[in-house]
Formats: C-alpha cells, sequence, structure tokens
C-alpha cells in the first residue's frame, strides 16, 4: 500500500487535536480548583459570622450575668467590630476570587473551542484519507481484475 500523501499533515493533525485536548482538561481542571478555593473561602467567612454571633451571644451573656464589667464591654465591643472588618475583608476576597472563576470559564471556553476545531480539522482529514484508502482498494482491484484477465486471455489462447 503507497503512502498516504497527507501523511504528515494528518500526524501535525492528530499532535494538535491531542494538544488541545490536554489543554482543554488543564483548563478544567483550573477551573475546578478556582471553584474549591471559592468555596471554602464562602464557607470561611460564614464560619467567621457564626464566630462572631457566638462570641456577641456569649458577651452579652456575660454582661447580663455580671460576670463582664461594662469596662469589660468597650473592649468586646471593638473586638466584634475588628471581627466585621475581618469579614468585610473576607468578602473582599471572595469578589476577587468569584473574577478569578470567571476568568478561569473563560480560559475553559476558548480551550474548549480550540479543541472543537482541532477534531473537527482532524476528522476531515480522516474523512480524506478514508475516502482515499476506498478509492486506491477500488483502482487495485480494477487493476487485479486487468491482470486475471489478461491470464484468462493467455490462457484461453494458449489452449487453442
Amino acid at each position: 500500500m503507497p503512502q498516504y500523501r497527507l501523511q504528515t499533515l494528518y500526524e501535525i493533525k492528530e499532535r494538535k487535536e491531542k494538544e488541545a485536548k490536554d489543554a482543554f482538561a488543564a483548563a478544567q481542571a483550573a477551573l475546578r480548583q478556582q471553584e474549591k478555593l471559592l468555596e471554602d473561602m464562602k464557607a470561611e467567612l460564614e464560619r467567621m459570622i457564626q464566630d462572631r454571633h457566638r462570641r456577641r451571644e456569649e458577651y452579652s451573656q456575660k454582661l447580663a450575668s455580671g460576670e463582664m464589667k461594662i469596662t469589660d464591654q468597650s473592649a468586646a465591643y471593638r473586638f466584634i467590630e475588628r471581627l466585621k472588618e475581618k469579614e468585610k475583608e473576607q468578602e473582599l476576597k471572595i469578589e476577587a476570587q468569584k473574577e478569578q472563576v470567571r476568568a478561569a470559564e473563560k480560559d475553559v471556553k476558548r480551550a474548549q473551542d480550540a479543541f472543537i476545531v482541532a477534531t473537527q480539522d482532524l476528522k476531515a482529514l480522516q474523512k480524506h484519507k478514508e475516502k482515499w484508502l476506498a478509492d486506491w482498494k477500488k483502482e487495485m482491484a480494477i487493476k487485479e481484475e486487468d491482470v486475471m484477465d489478461e491470464v484468462g486471455q493467455v490462457i484461453f489462447n494458449a489452449k487453442r
């Protein structure tokens, strides 16, 4: 069988498709990582809020039961305010992380589009190769048939 005349191009397209597939998989993994980080940040914020509420309730109970002096109340109030500031900082981090997730989603979309194009290019070349192979087989069958006809003619003429 002769070599397919576009074999080098075929191999290049195969490599490009594999690279695009790998890039798509990497982009998806990066997106999952960014989404997990976002979820962790949200869980941390929720934990911070619950901690602040718990401490506020604890301070209120201590104040009501007399375990905390009025002077300690201002320190506790400042501490609660610092916790609120930390929550706001965490919210800003979450917003920044959401932007990272959006960027990762765009990367996934670009990688997916590149993978689709590479796959389509490869499939088109595969179809061309299959058609070329079918045509070549048909041509070989015709040549073989012609040779057999000649052999039959020679045998027929030799028997006469």
